[in-house]
């Protein structure tokens, strides 16, 4: 048996343990079919940085959330822009929208949105806090109330779901299924009691648990992890929960362009260098293991090596890839994709390697929501 070989099989083996053991729990996760009668009071926080346009757009959906008892807290992160003249006009016709401002000349000591969302924190006036961004659009008036029906007694994190809006092309089905993967990757490793992500489009937690959190001090240069690291820093198998509620989608319009998703995608994997040990391990084995099943797959077809067995399992494991998460594609909105999984597979596996070492330049980034 040749080396190609042996890394063929071994890398079939990997990418099974992770579909059966960890990605097919998903399947049995279900959305709560009813919605508690009394709810905490919730702040919603978002940041904003020059988003005038979007909050036009996509705020009003946000304040009028079907919620006894809630606030919206709009940061206005020293924007160029209108963003304060919206935010104004919306607050002469929405009591529970609060404004807060971090000033042009205010020396921010977190890169990126971390500043602003500490300010936010700051003016919360519930424990339980939803952060989202200037440029999404909940799926639906019940947004907020099937985000916060989802804690139980010990829960302090809830890890929501942010699709990407479905438009024509095939660069809009990678982005969609590389945001696919990224939620089928958190999400299971969260029901298999090891979170270690969330996105900040749409995430809950309760404000004790950032009152002690310093691990932005280690990161206070980055522009990203204002969101992950946090989650990565403080969930348990215990005190996190998953919400898979369609209704408690939060959708934003993906990249146009291919470069502008991998600068963004660039930016927010960076702070997956700064995660705990065994979930780096456990991203990074996954990765390669997958990433080295296609390399040796061409490998053995141009030797010409067993030919009929390499090809069967190479199509077996696509198969079993597919029936571990067909149904998690429709709970994830992303059903249009099962199909084509083989060959965005693919694309995803050379996107990986990509990101990687456009990672090892470390050119100069900017942000904005």
């Amino acid at each position: 048996m040749t080396v190609e070989l042996k890394i063929f099989i071994a890398c079939v083996a990997i990418q099974l343990l992770y579909y059966l053991l960890v990605f097919f729990r998903l399947n049995f996760v279900r959305p709560f079919k009813d919605v508690p009668e009394f709810l905490p009071g919730v702040s919603v926080i978002i940041c904003a940085k020059n988003e005038a346009r979007n909050l036009q757009q996509f705020l009003k959906i946000v304040l009028i959330q079907q919620y006894r008892q809630f606030e919206v807290i709009v940061v206005d992160d020293q924007s160029t822009d209108n963003t304060l003249d919206v935010l104004v006009a919306y607050y002469k016709r929405n009591k529970n929208l609060k404004i807060v401002s971090v000033g042009k000349n205010e020396k921010k000591p977190y890169a990126g949105k971390k500043y602003a969302l500490m300010k936010g924190l700051e003016a919360a006036a519930y424990d339980t806090i939803v952060v989202t961004d200037a440029d999404c659009r909940p799926a639906t008036t019940h947004w907020l109330a099937r985000m916060i029906a989802c804690y139980m007694d010990d829960t302090q994190i809830v890890l929501g779901h942010s699709p990407y809006e479905t438009q024509s092309g095939f660069l809009n089905k990678i982005i969609r299924y590389e945001n696919f993967m990224t939620a089928l990757q958190y999400f299971g490793f969260a029901k298999a009691g090891l979170p270690y992500m969330g996105v900040g489009r749409n995430l809950s937690y309760k404000k004790e648990l950032i009152k002690g959190f310093k691990g932005f001090d280690k990161a206070k240069n980055m522009l990203t992890g204002d969101d992950d690291l946090f989650i990565n820093a403080v969930a348990t198998g215990k005190n996190t929960m998953l919400c898979v509620d369609k209704a408690a989608f939060m959708y934003t319009g993906p990249e146009k362009t291919f470069s502008g998703w991998l600068n963004q995608k660039k930016r927010h994997l960076r702070s997956g260098f700064k995660y705990k040990f065994i979930h780096q391990l456990l991203l990074f084995v996954f990765a390669l293991s997958n990433l080295a099943f296609y390399i040796t797959f061409i490998a053995l077809l141009a030797k010409g090596e067993l030919l009929k067995p390499v090809l069967a399992l190479f199509l077996g494991l696509l198969l079993a890839k597919l029936i571990a998460t067909f149904r998690v594609y429709k709970k994830l909105g992303s059903e249009d994709l099962r199909f084509l999984s083989p060959v965005l597979d693919i694309t995803y596996t050379a996107y990986l390697l990509i990101i990687f070492f456009l990672l090892l330049l470390k050119p100069k980034d900017s942000w904005k929501t």
